[in-house]
Order: C-alpha cells, then sequence, then structure tokens
C-alpha cells in the first residue's frame, strides 16, 4: 500500500466502497443487456460507478483502482468477450477518469465535468479495444469501419453516464468516509 506522510493512502473503508463500485461495474456489464443493437450503449450504467467512486473518495488513483478491479472480474469471471485483455481496458478507463479528475480539481457534481469524464472515458475504452482487437489478429481495415459508429456512441452513451453520475455526485459530497482524526477525538473525550 502506498504510504503518504506515515499513513496509507487509502483506507480501509475507501478500499472497501472502491471495491463495491468495481464489483458493481461488473454486475452492470454482466448483467444488464440491452437489444438497442449499438455498441457501446450500456456505457450509459457501468460509467456511474466510475465516477461516484472517484468523486466520493477525491483520491488520485480511486478510478485506476477501479478499472483494474473491476478488468480482473470481467477477464477472470468470463464476462468477457477478449478475457484477461479486459484488464487493459477498464484499466485506461481509470487513468483517463483520474487524469480528468485530477485537471478539473475535483469538481465531479457539475455536470459539465461529469459528462466529460464519461465522454472520455468510455472513449479511451473503445480505442483500447481497437487497438487490443488489432493486436489479436482482427483486419484493422474492417474495424476502422466501424470505429466511427463505436467512438460517437460511446461518447454519447458515456457522456450521459457521466451527468447521472454527477447528480449523484452532486446528491452525496455531504457523505464523508471516516477518518482517523474523528475516531481519536472520539477517543479522547
Amino acid at each position: 500500500m502506498i504510504a503518504v506522510n506515515g499513513q496509507k493512502y487509502f483506507l480501509v473503508y475507501e478500499v472497501s466502497f472502491l471495491s463495491l463500485m468495481a464489483a458493481l461495474v461488473y454486475v452492470f456489464k454482466a448483467f444488464f443487456k440491452t437489444p438497442i443493437g449499438l455498441p457501446a450503449h450500456t456505457a450509459i450504467v457501468w460509467v456511474i460507478p466510475f465516477i461516484v467512486g472517484i468523486g466520493l473518495t477525491k483520491k488520485f488513483g480511486a478510478g485506476i483502482y477501479i478499472g483494474v478491479l473491476s478488468g480482473l472480474l470481467l477477464g477472470v469471471l468470463g464476462m468477457a468477450d477478449k478475457g484477461f485483455f479486459e484488464v487493459f481496458e477498464y484499466s485506461a478507463m481509470g487513468i483517463t477518469m483520474d487524469i480528468l479528475a485530477f485537471v478539473f480539481k475535483g469538481h465531479l457534481g457539475n455536470i459539465l465535468v461529469g459528462c466529460l469524464l464519461g465522454a472520455f472515458g468510455s472513449f479511451d475504452k473503445t480505442m483500447v479495444n481497437y487497438y487490443i482487437t488489432s493486436l489479436i489478429g482482427q483486419n484493422a481495415h474492417i474495424l476502422l469501419v466501424g470505429i466511427g459508429v463505436a467512438g460517437t456512441s460511446s461518447l454519447i452513451f458515456g457522456g450521459a453516464g457521466g451527468i447521472i453520475s454527477a447528480i449523484v455526485v452532486n446528491r452525496t459530497q455531504h457523505l464523508h468516509f471516516p477518518n482517523r482524526t474523528n475516531k481519536k477525538e472520539k477517543i479522547k473525550t
């Protein structure tokens, strides 16, 4: 665990919460199937745990943690079409969302910021998906034809999921995780 100023970076409560968000990504991706027929249309649902997890922990690396864990869950438990390579897709999505949350200084309750995080996180996952598929051996020219539709729909549906998650983060920002100072103050009194 990374230590900052002699203390662990993520508290046990935050690790538990981020693990639950990663499990929620797995549940949304694996069990919510809609017959729309557009690529990346489920991004409206599984982008939400990423942004809520980053928005409520307010620490850099939360998205990476959610991405690695949800990619491992999807890849190892067999719900992914690319197997273990799902880890790279969801890790890239988490890295993108962490960097954007850092750039916007954690204002994830703003609808525009949530829309940008959802759209670009989902788009980054689509681009990594395209790269992995071309490395596996698919014809890149055939994939390139469909990447315009997939990229556009991932931007649209990811942005819509980001708007929903920004509303959720805005409504729940006043809820704080328990921290060490509150425990010490309660023990002294």
